[in-house]
């Protein structure tokens, strides 16, 4: 019985239709600043549009009781954020028949990895690019934190009446490196267990999580955006979740894989988030 070899141009088919739940769980598990933020409008594009109107409800006061006089009947004007679906990027590689079959089988499963995380990084961005617009701040550009900023911080949304719940630290690496320096974040008459045995990340300052990303907003050149926010200050809307193909390119004997996402981003509640500067 004669024992044949499979051929290239049948093997440029072995691809699968692609990864449309592992890519997506890929992308979520890559988000830092973007798993951070409001993703209660998601379900108003899943029909369509290119933007969301968010009307505001203004607050209601209490007034004294006159009875010689008619009440005053709330009357405010009823503004509205619009959340702009204007997010649009893909992304893809381009792999010949030829490295397809000289190359570890497993390469498939590393690039949609880097595919996914290309995306994640770049919904990323567009939320971390709005960290130095919020109007209050703390810190200043080229100096170390110390805990009076952060404490600052923390008084801002207290102040501004944002939940305890859902709210959360984003630094850089050199401002992880800071707060290691302070004792009252690290010393364990301050805070329980040790960092140098369970690290800086994942621990909490007053009560909210700390995260670490290298994919902050660079600001005056040298300088990062870092935040103290809670949820509701960003909404992210995805409304095209990351979509994966394989495209055959017959002229380059070869596969596309092309990955494609849309989505919008926007400050919904400015007073529930703080820039924080940092050193570097």
């Amino acid at each position: 019985m004669a024992a044949n070899p499979i051929t290239a141009t049948n093997l440029a088919n072995y691809i699968p239709a692609i990864w449309s739940k592992e890519v997506l769980a890929d992308v979520e598990a890559n988000l830092v600043a973007g798993a951070l933020c409001d993703r209660s409008y998601e379900g108003y594009v899943s029909g369509g549009g290119n933007k969301i109107v968010v009307p505001h409800l203004a607050e209601i006061s209490a007034a004294a009781v006159n009875t010689a006089t008619d009440m005053t009947l709330y009357d405010a004007v009823q503004n509205a954020t619009n959340i702009d679906i204007d997010q649009k990027y893909d992304i893809g590689v381009l792999v010949d028949d030829i490295n397809k079959i000289q190359t570890n089988p497993k390469y498939f499963d590393k690039v949609r990895a880097k595919l996914a995380y290309g995306l994640s990084k770049q919904i990323d961005t567009s939320v971390t690019a709005l960290y130095n617009a919020f109007s209050q701040s703390v810190g200043t550009e080229g100096t170390a934190l110390t805990e009076t900023q952060i404490i600052d911080a923390y008084e801002y949304l207290n102040e501004a009446n944002a939940p305890a719940s859902d709210r959360a630290w984003v630094f850089d690496p050199e401002s992880i490196t800071d707060l290691l320096g302070r004792d009252f974040f690290v010393k364990m008459d301050y805070v329980p267990d040790s960092v140098v045995k369970n690290g800086f990340q994942g621990r909490q300052i007053f009560g909210s999580p700390v995260y670490m990303t290298t994919n902050l907003e660079v600001i005056n050149t040298n300088y990062h955006g870092a935040a103290y926010l809670h949820k509701e200050a960003i909404a992210l809307v995805v409304q095209l979740q990351p979509k994966f193909e394989v495209a055959r390119i017959p002229l380059r004997h070869g596969d596309a894989i092309i990955g494609l996402c849309v989505w919008g981003v926007k400050e919904m509640r400015d007073t529930f988030g703080v820039w924080i500067k940092t050193r570097s």
